[in-house]
């Protein structure tokens, strides 16, 4: 929304918007609080006991989030390959910062070699390899994609390898297969960067240089995903904010110290897994709630992995993707690819879109490129059933919001709205059209957050729950969507 138009809005309408906003939340948030005693007692599994600190010494934590279990553990067994990553950091950057790629790859090899089987380090480097190998020996880009097509099958074969995941453990085989996922694109960035390259930047391309980005420790087990073309830009000077990197690292810490205190009191992961929590809520309409704060437990998640590492990649001089932006300031998904994971959006719009189809090509070819990369997310991903649903959805919202944007932007729908409706009322027809894309894009994310049965469930309960609720939960939608928008023009 332009200032002008957001300035035609009264104060009145903007208090009503933000006011419904706040009060939705709030309650929402009081009613998940209210479910606390009867989960804890109806749970089909015992929580482990909370901290021993007032105010939550006899509350128990929920642990049902498997990713952030999963970090927990990582942080407690490697945190000392941060710190030590930090320090070396310091002292190459200030004395010898031509060995900064040699130092990089150095922490990592240490971090791997005293934390992991053999059997893990030998995947990890036998695909680490590979992409350096086919950089060398090829200039056909279809290459590295069949080259990463085996080693998401190899992936797939792993997790489902009794023999491989009980020698090294539950822990490590989470860690290894994250690993791996994140290590074949750091390989595709790379390859592909360097087949499109001029012949007079080949020097960028060197052994060490490669093993600097695909060793980077602070990124490679929990992302986000730095082009190499974001790499090979990184500052080698001297000068270092320890002050921001201090406030940056304090930032992911209170971040997880916040959800941890959350996690005893609200157990929105808990109910992501059990449906008949969730049912437990007052009615449809609240139950909408446990939807949005699970995105926001999911985006708070994002909020300390990815600010842990983009903390260390810019204070190594290393141009990362901005933050995630939270959920509540995106109301058209394509900004939800856009802005939440900016990484993974460059690689997957430079290295597939792109490369399918230009501004010039046809709506056709444009919806064919859009389909091949989000085949390409869902096969990344794992290839899940409840994956599948998430990424159909993603490729039909986008095509959806597509269509939409071409409606507003033709000149016989402007001239109209705005002779019968004037400014504000083609602004609020604009806000009341788009909530319509915005409500299956919403709930579209609860499949990828939570699975498929708790988004059937909350999918049937927005379309399938009565008129007045689908009313109720558009005019709620509305209003999110007009903060949304003043809140970014602002």
């Amino acid at each position: 929304m332009s200032k002008s138009k957001r300035s035609l809005l009264s104060r009145c309408e903007i208090v009503v918007y933000f006011g419904v906003y706040i009060a939705y939340i709030a309650i929402g948030l009081g009613k998940i609080y209210g479910l606390r005693d009867i989960i804890t007692a109806e749970a089909k599994f015992q929580f482990p006991k909370g901290w021993s600190l007032y105010p939550v010494a006899d509350r128990r934590r929920d642990d049902s989030n498997d990713e952030l279990e999963n970090f927990g553990d990582f942080m407690e067994k490697l945190w000392p390959f941060y710190l030590l990553h930090a320090v070396v950091q310091g002292v190459i950057r200030w004395k010898w910062p031509r060995f900064q790629c040699h130092s990089f790859a150095m922490v990592c090899a240490m971090a791997l070699g005293f934390n992991i089987d053999w059997t893990s380090g030998l995947a990890l480097a036998l695909l680490i390899g590979s992409y350096y190998v086919v950089s060398l020996g090829s200039t056909s880009k279809v290459t590295v994609w069949l080259l990463s097509a085996g080693w998401i099958l190899c992936i797939n074969l792993m997790q489902k390898n009794a023999w491989w995941t009980n020698r090294v453990g539950y822990t490590e085989y989470v860690m290894v297969i994250v690993t791996m996922s994140w290590s074949l694109l750091r390989g595709c960035s790379f390859a592909l960067s360097k087949m499109g390259a001029q012949k007079d930047h080949q020097e960028r391309y060197s052994l060490i240089e490669y093993l600097g980005y695909a060793m980077y420790f602070p990124c490679l087990t929990y992302g986000p995903i730095i082009s190499y073309q974001r790499f090979s830009l990184r500052r080698k000077n001297k000068q270092q904010d320890w002050l921001g990197f201090a406030g940056g690292v304090l930032r992911s810490a209170v971040w997880w110290l916040v959800m941890q205190f959350a996690l005893h009191y609200f157990y929105i992961h808990y109910m992501s897994r059990d449906v008949h929590m969730v049912e437990l809520m007052d009615s449809v309409f609240w139950q909408h709630s446990a939807g949005y704060f699970m995105g926001q437990f999911f985006f708070l998640y994002y909020v300390i992995t990815y600010g842990l590492g983009i903390t260390f990649a810019l204070q190594d001089g290393i141009p990362a993707p901005k933050r995630p932006r939270c959920i509540g300031r995106i109301h058209f998904y394509s900004d939800m690819w856009k802005y939440f994971d900016e990484g993974l959006y460059e690689f997957l719009f430079q290295n597939i879109y792109a490369e399918l189809c230009t501004r010039r090509s046809s709506p056709a070819a444009k919806l064919g490129a859009t389909a091949l990369t989000f085949a390409f997310v869902f096969v990344w991903h794992g290839c899940y059933t409840y994956v599948l649903i998430w990424s159909i959805l993603n490729f039909l919202c986008l095509a959806a919001e597509k269509l939409f944007k071409a409606l507003i932007s033709m000149p016989r729908y402007q001239d109209w709205t705005q002779r019968y409706l004037g400014e504000v009322g083609s602004q609020r027809l604009y806000a009341i059209l788009a909530t319509q894309l915005f409500i299956p894009a919403a709930f579209s994310n609860v499949y990828f957050i939570g699975g498929q049965e708790i988004g059937d469930f909350l999918m049937r309960g927005a379309y399938l729950s009565g008129l007045g609720n689908y009313l109720a939960l558009s005019f709620c939608s509305y209003c999110f969507f007009q903060c949304s928008e003043l809140l970014l023009a602002k």
